[in-house]
């Protein structure tokens, strides 16, 4: 049990939006951290949601985390769906990278290749215009595609 809970967890590691997924930036309004069947008909492996309402300041410090993580994403294969309005990330979805692991059974050796995502999404609070709604996703999943991803994280 642990150790299921910690997977999610170790899935970022090295992304400068850990910080923001530990609760460093701001404070977590909301947070869900899925792992194993109940995600499985979705094709993914691994999802880490995190939700707040921050006020400017703190949403470009997230921002900027976001925007490191882009800079340094895996442009292997470019996958980016992403919209900036005045000068900030108003919705970002883009492949981090891989997570490659090798099988052996029988002296047959084959490779599960896990794709993984960062999504984000800022929205001005409509009950107090000086805030903003932030959500941040990680997903890890085998056959996950950016299409695949922007049918479910839609813009609003």
């Amino acid at each position: 049990m642990c150790l299921c809970s910690l997977l999610p967890l170790s899935a970022q590691e090295g992304l400068h939006v850990t910080k923001v997924f530990e609760g460093k930036v701001a404070k977590i309004a909301s947070e869900t951290i899925q792992t194993g069947e109940t995600l499985r008909k979705y094709g993914l492996t691994k999802l880490r949601t995190w939700k707040t309402t921050v006020p400017d300041s703190v949403r470009v410090k997230i921002e900027t985390l976001v925007n490191q993580d882009y800079e340094e994403r895996d442009r292997k294969e470019e996958e980016v769906d992403r919209e900036v309005r005045d000068g900030h990330i108003y919705y970002s979805i883009f492949r981090l990278g891989t997570r490659r692991t090798e099988l052996s059974v029988g002296g047959d050796t084959s490779f599960k290749v896990w794709r993984q995502y960062l999504c984000y999404q800022c929205k001005t609070n409509p009950e107090q215009r000086s805030l903003y709604d932030i959500t941040l996703v990680f997903l890890e999943g085998e056959n996950l595609t950016l299409d695949k991803l922007k049918k479910n994280f839609k813009r609003k």
